[in-house]
């Protein structure tokens, strides 16, 4: 029910600004639409959607691999052939953000209404992860008494944002739940889940005690938002399917999710499938953190955490969708914000190896 509004919501703002758009820009919304669908089918190809769901929230990350586990190599072919296909896909990127056509501003009620339900999806994560006894996400069971220190913190930090009260402390107090994670568990997890940070800058410096201090950060909320969703990508996707490729391959020996070989491509195996994953993962992290084609990126992006989504519904498994779905709504918010903004005001790799008066106007492009 919340995911279908926050897509109506996603698609009414979308049409409400292409409405807006000038007569002399209805042929590169034609040309956009054409990109788009044909980089939705070849990445579709390309990649296993429904292994986007985080694969440590149904796979004990304590699980010793299996005699016949067998870790990749750089000699394997595939492995080279995949290195090949995530640099072409990044270059491409490169290459086709100056060449999109650019989206209108958004207006300041947009702008707000988007922020608003940035606010209350991360609470209600929070809020309901934090009942569940775990931290951040739903395979972080808290330890001993400071691990339900900071499992009190977490849904203090929930009623804050769905209350909008305090949201300067609530910020802060969200990077501090963060360190508990790295307290808790270790740098890894950390890292995997260190959009958190991205979501407690953005709301940070959108929410600046001071108008000079947030003049001042605010320009950079939207770029530490995309930043830290990369890197959060990237580690999940090295972590989980490539130098965790044994829990991948758990996964799928589990719940057989291999629909490759279903097609009768017997050579797909579960080591490619995993393989193909963790890569495609890898490849979006990082068009994240370059700042190139966001919007289309994160469309892309989004529409595989839905099908991981709908897949759980499809087989009957309720509890793991309800899970996804929770565990998933701080991503959810962060895409939200990269599809209407784009790739935000600053740090934005590219035009750094440009002159200043080059670079395009902020929040337009993505």
């Amino acid at each position: 029910m919340v995911k279908s509004v926050i897509f109506k919501v996603i698609t009414l703002k979308i049409m409400g600004s292409i409405m807006k758009l000038k007569n002399h820009q209805e042929s590169h919304l034609r040309v956009f639409s054409t990109l788009t669908s044909l980089i939705l089918f070849i990445v579709f190809f390309l990649y296993p959607q429904e292994t986007l769901a985080h694969v440590k929230w149904f796979v004990s990350s304590e699980l010793q691999p299996p005699e016949t586990f067998v870790p990749y190599s750089f000699d394997e072919p595939m492995v080279r052939a995949w290195i090949g296909i995530a640099v072409f896909l990044i270059l491409t990127s490169i290459f086709l953000d100056s060449r999109l056509p650019s989206l209108p501003i958004v207006d300041s009620k947009t702008r707000h209404d988007v922020i608003e339900i940035v606010r209350i999806l991360t609470g209600m994560s929070l809020l309901l992860t934090a009942y569940d006894g775990k931290l951040i996400a739903p395979h972080l069971a808290a330890q001993d008494s400071i691990g339900m220190f900071f499992v009190f913190l977490e849904a203090v930090i929930g009623l804050m944002l769905i209350a909008n009260r305090f949201l300067f402390i609530a910020a802060i107090l969200l990077l501090v739940l963060l360190v508990g994670v790295l307290i808790q568990f270790n740098p890894i997890s950390a890292l995997e889940y260190i959009n958190v940070t991205g979501i407690a800058l953005f709301i940070l410096f959108n929410n600046m005690p001071t108008e000079a201090s947030k003049e001042r950060f605010k320009p950079y909320s939207v770029a530490a938002l995309r930043i830290f969703t990369g890197i959060s990508l990237v580690t999940l996707g090295l972590s989980e399917k490539i130098i965790g490729a044994s829990l991948g391959q758990e996964f799928l020996r589990v719940h057989q999710w291999n629909f490759m070989q279903a097609m009768g491509l017997d050579f797909f195996t579960d080591r490619l499938f995993v393989l193909s994953a963790g890569m495609m993962e890898v490849v979006f992290g990082t068009i994240l953190i370059l700042g190139t084609v966001t919007r289309l990126n994160t469309l892309v992006l989004s529409l595989f955490l839905l099908a991981s989504n709908l897949v759980f519904l499809y087989v009957g498994m309720k509890e793991a969708a309800l899970m996804e779905l929770v565990g998933h709504m701080p991503i959810i918010a962060s895409a939200l914000i990269l599809i209407v903004l784009g790739y935000g005001q600053r740090l934005k790799i590219p035009n750094i190896f440009k002159k200043t008066n080059d670079a395009k106007p902020a929040e337009v492009n993505g």
